[in-house]
């Protein structure tokens, strides 16, 4: 046997060797995910505790909301107000990039997450849950894809689909001429290597996005073979070329020997390029069925994720909407973002207004309601003992401040949050929650300008307001249209405590002036404040 002969069957042995080690790991990794599913379940865990630098949670919400009604939505306001963010991230026990965005887009109105049949298949179906979030593993966060719709379609290019061979013909010279073949071979591999490179930094992210749905598509497919799994809206067999070549185009791990070779191999045969002019022709005449797929393996995700979310929760229930004209009624209600939070119980059937001191739990209680209006209406799930609602869009101003780069005053925001309630045009139901409304001017043009927009509130028959507010005046002034309630404290031995809990009526406590002495302010301080507020109260 010449040397030529030895060098061949050396370089053959090399390559069958690298796809041997590459195949045995990867087997084993899987096996090891496959046992961590339960696991996951068991210690209630994300499969990821971080949050990836490249995440785009937003993607999908941002692509389509000019679809929808924007009252349907909840708008950027409401959504920071609520700290529906920290929600998002506490609900996020999803596997897929694809899962995630959905799942954003969902708490913003897109979607609904109603079928109780799927939920209690992830719940109580060992066998289906563990199948079925294997699969959704495998696909993974490692990209955020483009939706197919995005994608640009990029036309062939004859010379450069003749480069991959350009490896193999070189390689058969050294048959004939060993050195000048092993030159050319060496060559023709270098060329390659960097078209790979520069053809992937110019198409990086339809590259990326075309490989992550090949995975969506082949992991669908396997889904859909799993006992007791929902039929999708898709015609896998558009796809069999893409699903059978995902394992070539999957994510590749150049950390160890056996994946560093693999990428070389792609990369000296430009097998990323050569697949992707072989799939994207019916990925791009199959548009709405990818669109198909992506929906069908992104809500199984958000099932395994409801149902994760639902078993860390202590009290849960499924919300039922109403048929009586209360408009909204629970029973042991708590915030979802704080730790053994207080309970309240309550009948929403008229407007409201919320008196109270400084920290007594005014603001959370409102948006502790609010953000289990949009739960029910988004997951089917409140935090509760029981919740009925009749479905309504959610509005907030809370969270105002002052904005440097537009120049607003806080009173600005806070002028422009609440006419953006106010210019609501729409006959569906509104659910508007205010916080101390119009905090940012004097008193006497707070007092004015509130009772007005709260009585104009008030005519508008489809709107439904709780309000909050340190003016026990405007709570007389309202008394005809809002139904008064508060929330109050106890101060003893020079110690404050708050019950956090609602009550009927105004409030008739203060703690402004004793907290100035709870907190150590000098006592010359403390008893001027006191006496200014006394010497207020003879006037009035």
């Amino acid at each position: 046997m010449n040397h030529n002969h030895t060098f061949m069957l050396f370089l053959i042995a090399i390559i069958l060797l690298t796809i041997i080690v590459g195949v045995i790991g990867r087997l084993i990794s899987r096996k090891r995910l496959f046992n961590d599913m339960e696991n996951l379940w068991h210690t209630m865990s994300p499969i990821e505790t971080f949050i990836r630098p490249n995440a785009k949670y937003n993607s999908e919400y941002q692509l389509k909301k000019n679809d929808y009604d924007s009252h349907q939505l909840i708008d950027d306001k409401t959504w920071s107000d609520l700290n529906m963010s920290d929600i998002f991230h506490m609900i996020n026990y999803n596997f897929t990039a694809i899962g995630e965005m959905r799942l954003y887009a969902t708490l913003r109105g897109m979607y609904k997450l109603n079928n109780q049949t799927l939920l209690s298949l992830f719940k109580n179906n060992k066998a289906f849950r563990q199948q079925v979030a294997y699969r959704l593993a495998l696909i993974g966060k490692t990209v955020y894809p483009k939706f197919p719709d995005q994608i640009t379609f990029i036309s062939s290019n004859f010379l450069l689909m003749l480069c991959p061979l350009l490896p193999v013909i070189t390689a058969l010279v050294i048959f004939i001429n060993a050195q000048l073949g092993l030159l050319l071979f060496l060559a023709s591999c270098i060329v390659n290597i960097v078209l790979s490179s520069t053809l992937k930094r110019t198409y990086d992210d339809d590259l990326k996005s075309m490989f992550y749905i090949s995975k969506v598509l082949q992991q669908g497919y396997a889904i859909t073979k799993i006992q007791d799994t929902p039929n999708p809206e898709v015609n896998f067999s558009h796809f069999k070329a893409a699903r059978r070549l995902t394992g070539i185009l999957a994510d590749i791990n150049d950390q160890d020997v056996g994946g560093a070779l693999i990428k070389l191999l792609k990369m000296i045969f430009m097998l990323d390029y050569l697949i992707f002019h072989s799939i994207q022709r019916s990925y791009n005449k199959y548009k709405a069925e990818l669109n198909h797929c992506f929906s069908y393996v992104a809500q199984l995700d958000n099932y395994y994720a409801l149902a994760m979310y639902q078993r860390t929760l202590d009290v849960y229930c499924e919300p039922q909407r109403n048929t009586q004209m209360t408009d909204v009624q629970f029973t042991e209600l708590t915030h979802p973002l704080i730790v053994d939070a207080v309970a309240n119980s309550f009948t929403l059937n008229n407007n409201v207004l919320l008196t109270g001191s400084n920290a007594s739990g005014k603001s959370t209680f409102m948006k502790a309601v609010a953000i289990n209006l949009i739960l029910a209406q988004t997951i089917n799930t409140a935090t509760a003992r029981s919740f009925t609602y009749e479905p309504g869009n959610v509005y907030t101003s809370m969270a105002n401040a002052d904005d440097v780069l537009s120049g607003d005053s806080y009173f600005m925001a806070e002028l422009k949050s609440i006419k953006r309630i106010v210019n609501i045009n729409s006959s569906s139901k509104l659910y508007c929650f205010i916080d101390e409304i119009f905090k940012g001017t004097n008193t006497t043009e707070r007092i004015a300008a509130s009772e007005s927009v709260l009585s104009y509130l008030d005519q508008q028959s489809n709107v439904r307001v709780i309000a909050a507010t340190h003016d026990i005046e405007l709570a007389d002034m309202l008394k005809q249209r809002f139904i008064n309630y508060h929330f109050n404290e106890i101060i003893e031995n020079n110690n404050i405590h708050f019950d956090y809990t609602i009550k009927p009526g105004k409030a008739n406590t203060r703690n402004a002036i004793e907290l100035l002495k709870i907190t150590d302010f000098p006592e010359t301080i403390y008893q001027r404040a006191k006496d200014n507020v006394s010497e207020d109260d003879h006037a009035n």
